[in-house]
């Protein structure tokens, strides 16, 4: 019973994106480092994140311009129920947009906040300490034919957008995760969705003329869901890809 339990929270583990272990690698070179609040800008106080400035601690020197897309991240330890060993889990908490940016620091506001019911989560909201990391987003439909893992001709425009976004980080490890709605079998959707991460980076190795070890490829099926999937609306940007740079 035990070394079942102990494959299934590894499996969890690597689907969710964590490390193990003292002295992991910290993904937190981007944090977030001042919330600036309605109240303190003299306006209303609302209780919509949307409306606060984040501080993060990325800038023009490390490619960031004004209109960048963030996504937003916070790292979390949790204690093993077996073992002497923990956990740092890597939770997707939203996006944000740059709207002023400077030489050593960016301002961002929120664009979306990410639809979870994932129990470790403190406050659904954006907090000190979160860090970002810079992603380019294309929608599903926009690369592939539904079902499909195959590259549509059309793909390659937004392809080549892809690329000049990471040529311009000039990154040492960059992330393609897939991401699906929660239509059909979710075994399903996580499948379709690796394969078409893994069509992505063959596209930007062989066309893009990036070294393949620049690239990880995760499918995260509709696990990480950034909209409800209740309307066609949210579906549809649930059904994404994203290019993250990761360092």
């Amino acid at each position: 019973m035990i070394v079942r339990r102990t494959v299934l929270l590894l499996a969890w583990a690597l689907l969710c994106g964590v490390t193990f272990g003292q002295g992991a690698a910290s993904a937190q070179k981007f944090v977030v480092f001042k919330v600036k609040t309605p109240f303190q800008m003299g306006g209303a106080v609302s209780d919509s994140a949307k409306l606060n400035d984040y501080y993060v601690k990325i800038g023009s020197l490390e490619g960031i311009q004004i209109g960048a897309v963030m996504n937003v991240y916070r790292e979390k330890e949790i204690e093993a129920e077996f073992g002497d060993f923990t956990i740092k889990i890597m939770m997707f908490i939203g996006r944000m947009k740059a709207f002023e940016v400077q030489e050593k620091y960016t301002i961002g506001r929120l664009l979306d906040l990410a639809t979870t019911s994932d129990p470790h989560r403190e406050r659904n909201a954006v907090m000190l300490g979160d860090f970002v990391q810079p992603v380019f987003v294309v929608t599903s439909e926009t690369l592939f034919d539904q079902g499909s893992d195959v590259l549509r001709p059309e793909a390659i425009r937004q392809l080549e957008r892809a690329a000049a976004f990471i040529r311009k980080f000039r990154p040492q490890k960059v992330r393609i995760e897939g991401h699906t709605d929660n239509v059909g079998e979710e075994d399903i959707n996580l499948s379709l969705s690796e394969r078409r991460a893994d069509s992505v980076r063959r596209y930007m190795v062989t066309q893009g003329k990036f070294k393949e070890g620049l690239f990880i490829t995760a499918g995260y099926g509709e696990s990480k869901p950034i909209a409800s999937n209740n309307t066609s609306q949210g579906q549809r940007k649930n059904r994404r890809f994203e290019i993250v740079i990761e360092r």
